[in-house]
């Protein structure tokens, strides 16, 4: 067709942010993984009834599930967080946050991004054991009910969030590096020597 044009996303601007039901209602949104193994899966139960001309198929309903590549460290609160509710089988909060959809301010940075939420309990905690490598496990998030869409405002962030997915190659100036702190290092006998 004549100007039709296909429209692609960036994978790279889909993060998924995470909160546990024990969480002070003013904490920040956490980010939960920067890439899914499926993403997000939408299916429909159905089932079969045989009559003597053929069968008949009918539909059930939706099932969705969030397949995250999560990452953690060990000891932090997320990895603690998702082993808590598995244990005590509770539903964690899931966002799907889709930033190449993302509203923009009057100076160009991020004011909201839309978003898919739902209550999801985590299929397990896989304890992995990474070899130069980050600690991560893919997990399924079964979704209670269906997720709903709405909008998510940059105050509702964790900042780091934003720092550690849209950023991770962000271009740096001189002044994005570095400390205030002043140095720790010693001030002994720099001078080579030879060995003679």
């Amino acid at each position: 067709m004549a100007g039709l044009k296909l429209q692609t996303k960036s994978a790279d601007k889909i993060l998924y942010g995470i909160k546990f039901p024990w969480d002070d209602t003013a904490t920040l949104i956490q980010m939960l993984g920067l890439q899914a193994a499926s993403s997000t899966t939408n299916t429909r139960a159905s089932s079969a009834v045989n009559l003597k001309q053929g069968v008949v198929h009918t539909s059930g309903a939706r099932t969705e599930t969030f397949v995250v590549d999560s990452y953690w460290t060990i000891g932090d609160k997320i990895h603690d967080g998702i082993k808590k509710a598995v244990e005590k089988d509770v539903a964690v909060g899931i966002w799907r946050m889709d930033f190449n959809e993302a509203t923009l301010d009057a100076s160009g940075n991020i004011e909201s991004v839309p978003a898919e939420f739902g209550m999801a309990k985590p299929n397990g905690l896989p304890e992995t054991e990474a070899v130069n490598n980050l600690l991560h496990a893919n997990i399924t998030y079964n979704i209670d009910g269906n997720t709903q869409d709405g909008v998510l405002a940059v105050a509702e962030l964790d900042p780091q969030l934003l720092a550690d997915g849209l950023k991770m190659f962000d271009f740096a100036h001189n002044t994005d590096i570095g400390g205030s702190a002043t140095s720790t290092t010693g001030t002994g006998n720099t001078t080579p020597t030879t060995g003679k």
